[in-house]
């Protein structure tokens, strides 16, 4: 009888040992089959080519699986996350900043989609985009984006020669209310503005136009000047601003005046279109008397991130 127990007791714990030995090795061969599997996905593939796991939820956002099933089988491309990166990335131009860094190598992803954003990719004059109106004051217009020979803005008002040299003159409605609250401001601190240049039918611009290239060339007077259709003073929300103490363009940019513009102007909605870092965007040399209504929100904007109006069309309107 003990025997017969002992030897039950044996095959029990050989039982026990043979379906744990089972067990191990199902264990083992699921974790075997796991890692083979794991070997063939994505993740594993980008981890083995160096992007690190913020990297590759960067490129789930904003990639098809089966773009990023492209990738995994490719090197690492360190560009396409500086682009990723950079907070003004739009998916939609990734084979322009491609092309266009493919071709100048030494530029960094945010000067590359700064370039590209802008349509700078393109050349001048050659890329033309009818101006979308119905963004009312913040519709661009540039060496890319033109209005008509016949857009006139529906709302421009006479400006008041205390605020302009001569009489005659015109800016809209909402551009001129705003300069009004800025004078006044600007006056109580004893820094008194005088607007030299508003609206510009196509007929004048055609005429600034003409002058420069007539006297100096094409290639300064596109410098210098906006070809008809492509300025912004026919839009009605540009501004050329001097002061009763600084008329000259230098003595201007120079002066305690241009520095309370550059201080306080974006609080009532205006900004410095053409500025000295920023001509490969705007396609103009620095304007220092040169001010553009776009409204306090998007100005304060590009106030605090410093980019040109140009970019922030691009990726927010």
């Amino acid at each position: 009888m003990k025997k017969t127990k002992l030897k039950l007791k044996k095959n029990v714990w050989f039982a026990i040992g043979g379906i744990f030995i089972v067990v191990i090795m199902v264990i083992v061969g699921v974790n075997i089959y796991r890692n083979v599997q794991y070997k063939q996905t994505n993740e594993y593939k980008l981890l083995e080519s160096g992007y690190t796991e913020e990297e590759i939820n960067l490129l789930e956002e904003n990639f098809t699986n089966e773009e990023v099933t492209a990738l995994a089988d490719a090197s690492k491309d360190d560009f396409l996350i500086s682009l990723l990166q950079d907070a003004y990335f739009i998916k939609d131009n990734l084979n322009r900043y491609t092309a266009y860094h493919s071709d100048n190598e030494s530029l960094s992803a945010r000067s590359v989609i700064e370039i590209v954003n802008t349509n700078n990719d393109y050349s001048y004059y050659d890329h033309d985009i009818d101006t979308d109106i119905s963004k009312d004051y913040l519709l661009l217009v540039n060496k890319y984006y033109h209005l008509g020979n016949d857009y006139v803005p529906d709302d421009l008002v006479n400006i008041n020669n205390k605020y302009y040299y001569g009489d005659g003159h015109q800016i809209r409605k909402v551009a001129y209310d705003a300069f009004i609250d800025m004078w006044n401001q600007a006056n109580m601190e004893g820094i008194y503005f005088i607007i030299n240049s508003g609206y510009r039918s196509f007929e004048d611009q055609q005429e600034v136009y003409d002058f420069y290239k007539n006297n100096y060339g094409t290639t300064y007077a596109d410098s210098i000047a906006a070809r008809p259709g492509y300025s912004e003073h026919q839009t009605g929300l540009s501004i050329d601003i001097f002061s009763t103490e600084y008329t000259t363009t230098e003595a201007f940019k120079n002066s305690t005046h241009y520095e309370w513009l550059v201080n306080n102007a974006y609080k009532y909605g205006f900004i410095q279109r053409y500025q000295s870092d920023t001509e490969d965007v705007t396609g103009f040399t620095e304007e220092a008397w040169h001010w553009r209504y776009v409204g306090v929100e998007v100005a304060t904007y590009l106030h605090e991130h410093d980019i040109t109006f140009d970019e922030y069309y691009a990726y927010f309107t």
